[in-house]
């Protein structure tokens, strides 16, 4: 059970990690993505990373609160 708290850390960490930090390794205009800057093609990109890192959180997390409960129910 504390593999999934520990793993759902990290996935919840994965997205502020891609946003804050990578962005100086490649703050140019070129290349241009779909007509975007790099760089904002980048940050747009990690709306929908974003999302799918919260869902697993929320399924690892949702995953341990019923294996949390079933447990209690046999004691």
């Amino acid at each position: 059970m504390k593999r999934n708290a520990i793993l759902s850390g990290i996935l919840a960490f994965i997205p502020f990690i891609g946003m804050c930090f990578s962005v100086p390794l490649w703050d140019r205009i070129d290349p241009v993505v779909f007509g975007l800057p790099f760089n904002l093609a980048w940050l747009i990109a990690w709306i929908p990373l974003t999302s799918l890192c919260l869902w697993g959180v929320y399924h690892l997390l949702s995953k341990r609160n019923v294996v949390a409960s079933a447990s209690e129910g046999q004691r």
